[in-house]
């Protein structure tokens, strides 16, 4: 009785292990099965998270390129009235000043014919008149050759200097206008030379400005923006030279791509900050000297037109910033 009693209870207990190992095993494919699915929508998470962050990083590239637009565009409404408002006076300046070559033109025929008067009755001698002795010393006084050689320069520098003024303006209109939606043909070297015109106060006394232009094509492209990216390099080429050194311009045809080098013999740039310089609001000044936006906005003009940029620096040596741009715009579309 009592051996049947211990193989029953065995039998129970075993029957109960085998109940615990199968609900056991059952367990085991839930969770796996669970884990299986929390694994796969953590990865759908964390595709969705990779996501929402590229979305992020594009809006706030939209919402800072928005707000480059409307700081270039407050900038170029300025430009334009600024322009607008000197052109009547610098157009006065010059119509007065080319009013006085004609009065002056007239004032040199009424001093040598009272020049050859005077000459001709030198030897008068005792019969001279009062007026006539009085004329012949202002003459010798006054000195009116080096007078009107003198009155010659300042009339030619003064209107040298309103033809520069007037072109400035000109250029500075130009590149005020809002963005254009077509482009045009337009010619490199003429904007290269247009962008030193722009920069002239600022490279005259740190630079001299070397010009090397090859024989390059026209090609289609949005000239403000291309003006505006040249100052950009310029104007950072000048600041980077200490005290006197020289900005070299140079374009060239490779390929299909026409090239543009604006070099500078400044101290160069660091080899750890080579990477970073177009990243926006990315600066070496000191703060509050710089935004950190201008390579960048470099970067995305040249970008605009399927072109790209490259620089070359070596500290003590200077930097070589290279604009490549696609011949034909539409072919340089389907390569980049």
């Amino acid at each position: 009785m009592v051996q049947q009693d211990i193989t029953q209870q065995l039998a129970e207990e075993k029957s109960a292990r085998q109940a615990a190992e199968q609900l056991l095993e059952l367990k085991n494919t839930e969770l796996y099965d669970i884990t299986q699915t929390v694994q796969h929508r953590t990865q759908i998470i964390a595709e969705k998270s990779a996501t929402l962050r590229d979305l992020q990083a594009e809006i706030d590239q939209l919402r800072l390129r928005l707000m480059l637009s409307e700081k270039m565009a407050a900038i170029g409404r300025l430009a334009s009235g600024i322009a607008e408002q000197l052109g009547a006076p610098l157009h006065f300046i010059t119509d007065s000043l080319n009013g006085l070559k004609t009065h002056l033109a007239d004032v040199r025929l009424v001093l040598n014919e009272q020049k050859c008067c005077i000459e001709a009755n030198k030897y008068l001698g005792f019969f001279k008149t009062a007026a006539h002795r009085k004329a012949e010393k202002t003459h010798r006084k006054m000195d009116f050759e080096f007078v009107l050689r003198d009155v010659d320069n300042i009339l030619a520098d003064s209107s040298e200097s309103a033809y520069r003024v007037d072109k400035m303006l000109a250029d500075l209109s130009e590149f005020s206008q809002p963005d254009a939606v077509d482009m045009v043909e337009g010619d490199i070297n003429d904007l290269l030379d247009r962008t030193l015109n722009l920069a002239a106060s600022e490279l005259g006394y740190r630079a001299q400005i070397v010009k090397q232009y090859g024989s390059v094509p026209n090609i289609q492209c949005d000239s403000g923006r291309l003006v505006y990216a040249f100052l950009n390099l310029l104007l950072n080429a000048a600041e980077a030279i200490v005290s006197k050194g020289t900005i070299t311009l140079r374009t060239g045809v490779h390929s299909s791509m026409l090239w543009i080098d604006i070099a500078d013999t400044g101290p160069g740039i660091p080899e750890a900050d080579l990477g970073k310089i177009f990243d926006p609001f990315f600066t070496t000044k000191a703060p509050g000297s710089g935004s950190g936006l201008g390579l960048y906005q470099v970067k995305t003009a040249v970008e605009a037109h399927c072109g790209r940029t490259t620089v070359m620096s070596r500290q003590g040596i200077g930097t070589t910033f290279r604009i490549m741009l696609p011949i034909d715009r539409y072919a340089g579309t389907e390569q980049f």
